[in-house]
């Protein structure tokens, strides 16, 4: 495992609400990732109501989509190109806007190698020594939602105050958690491992075995803020575990 500094702190933002992982409730319709001791990130978001500022991975790159889109190789490129077109020729531009911002979101993350599964799938990798270790991965079947899938921390994510437990207790049938900071809406997280998942996907199935756990998350691609911001602090999260190790 690669040792990468831990997370700059967030910087101080007083007399205003945050979500447990730093996102400012604010009125303003930039999306700003946090600035550490190197980095200052922004995105855009089309609500006017959220304003996240959270951290994120010291070694993650200050990055456009254009920087997203140099570090593909040609065939990926091509993938990705054809995905992006086949999403835009949709009724509503929700799909392409949220395919967009999640693999810049996953790319600033994990910027080290980038390579596509066909036009369905994103991985995502950090460097391992002299090898590199996939950490996420983002799936479009173009059927109305998008999958993520990162590392297993449904309980870190819980703690840190990013989703509620179900008040039902036991095992959580629906995969459905509240999200802390609008708790009248939900992100669906499936855990998985080698056991309940025994056939994945060529796209995370690196991510499993050898006691290794994976979350997946679904986004449907008419999303709201709370749940877009939700699986973006998971991942930021997510980041975190591999940068302190």
């Amino acid at each position: 495992m690669c040792r990468q500094a831990p997370f700059a702190r967030l910087a101080a933002i007083p007399d205003q609400p945050r979500t447990p992982l730093g996102i400012v409730i604010a009125d303003s319709s930039t999306v700003a990732f946090g600035t550490g001791r190197r980095h200052r990130i922004s995105i855009m978001t089309r609500s006017p109501s959220i304003t996240p500022r959270t951290t994120i991975e010291p070694g993650a790159v200050h990055a456009d989509f254009d920087s997203f889109l140099a570090k593909l190789g040609a065939r990926d490129r091509l993938n990705i190109d054809r995905h992006i077109v086949a999403c835009e020729t949709e009724p509503t531009p929700d799909h392409h806007r949220l395919w967009r911002r999640l693999a810049l979101s996953l790319f600033r993350l994990a910027p080290f190698a980038i390579q596509t599964i066909g036009q369905q799938a994103v991985q995502f990798f950090i460097p391992d020594g002299k090898y590199r270790m996939q950490v996420f991965a983002m799936e479009d079947q173009r059927d109305g939602k998008i999958l993520i899938y990162t590392i297993d921390i449904l309980k870190q994510a819980i703690k840190e105050g990013i989703l509620t437990q179900t008040r039902r207790g036991g095992e959580n049938l629906t995969h459905t958690y509240p999200i802390k900071v609008s708790l009248d809406q939900t992100l669906t997280v499936e855990s998985l491992d080698a056991v309940n998942t025994p056939n994945p996907s060529l796209w995370y199935k690196h991510m499993l075995g050898w006691n290794r756990k994976a979350l997946r998350l679904s986004l449907p691609t008419n999303a709201t803020a709370p749940m877009i911001l939700a699986a973006e602090e998971v991942c930021a999260l997510a980041a975190r575990q591999w940068a302190q190790r």
